[in-house]
């Protein structure tokens, strides 16, 4: 990992995230590229001068004694008055990073006129999504929760690659429902087979019956080590969900553990649960039988 592109609008949130992208880059040595939008407000020239006063000052007060000391010019600042949704696709066309890190709270202007994002207008970059309370700690437990039956190779490759760099140990998570009760075998059989594809010596592989995904990461995380949460799907849907402020039950893991999301075309629901994604496959298949 190389570059990190991490986006700010100088909310309490963005101070945590930023703080988090710092330590992050230092454990894996990589460079920063901080970013500001007026979401598409227009930016005069005093503005604008404004903006990068504020930015640069934003950078330097924020990042950690360590790395101001050993590398003081690690970071590029950038603006832009373009649209959050606008400018992180052309922002990683143009400069490439290897990964993306924003406070939660972005989602809701990324949001704003439609339910969900997809994830491949950000030319497939895996975003790490920093909740408010969360408190960077040198990863050592990474949680991949997927569907063992519906895979894909790149996104297996990929999650491999950064666990190396983070020298982390990799838990995959499988929740299933009660009607999949009947195809426990199948899963298991998967999950087996994803976990000797992992070529991570800690990986290990875990499935829980539990409807609600959301629900199901919290339990998790109250009786098990997380660092990060993983997820690969095609869209934001999820991630919103995740940080959702009215599911009261998983307060305490939707502020404290961030997640990353990764792409991946799904070939079925994204939690093997998610009401909103079949309701997403409903459509398309009435779309193909009305097209036969």
């Amino acid at each position: 990992m190389k570059k990190i592109l991490v986006l700010t609008d100088f909310s309490e949130n963005s101070v945590n995230a930023y703080r988090y992208a710092v330590q992050l880059a230092c454990q894996v040595d990589a460079n920063i590229l901080l970013v500001f939008s007026s979401d598409g407000e227009g930016i005069s020239l005093t503005k604008q001068m404004q903006y990068s006063q504020m930015l640069h000052s934003f950078a330097k007060r924020y990042a950690c004694d360590s790395r101001q000391k050993n590398n003081p010019h690690h970071l590029e600042c950038l603006i832009s008055g373009d649209a959050w949704a606008e400018a992180i696709p052309l922002l990683i066309q143009v400069h490439q990073p290897d990964m993306v890190v924003a406070g939660s709270g972005l989602l809701t202007h990324l949001q704003k006129e439609t339910e969900v994002i997809s994830l491949q207008l950000f030319e497939q970059c895996p975003i790490i999504w920093v909740p408010e309370k969360a408190s960077y700690q040198p990863l050592k437990d990474l949680v991949f929760v997927t569907d063992f039956t519906d895979q894909d190779p790149a996104v297996i490759d990929l999650l491999e690659k950064f666990a190396d760099q983070v020298k982390a140990a990799i838990t995959l998570l499988h929740f299933y429902s009660r009607t999949d009760r009947n195809h426990l075998a199948e899963i298991k059989k998967r999950g087996a087979e994803l976990h000797w594809i992992l070529k991570n010596n800690q990986a290990k592989y875990i499935f829980i019956e539990e409807e609600d995904m959301i629900e199901g990461l919290e339990d998790y995380a109250q009786h098990n080590p997380v660092d990060l949460f993983i997820l690969a799907t095609k869209d934001s849907h999820l991630t919103h969900h995740y940080f959702q402020p009215s599911y009261l039950k998983t307060q305490s893991c939707q502020t404290a553990i961030p997640l990353l999301n990764l792409y991946q075309e799904k070939k079925k629901a994204c939690a093997g649960n998610c009401s909103f994604c079949h309701h997403d496959h409903a459509d398309n298949a009435l779309a193909v039988t009305e097209n036969i």
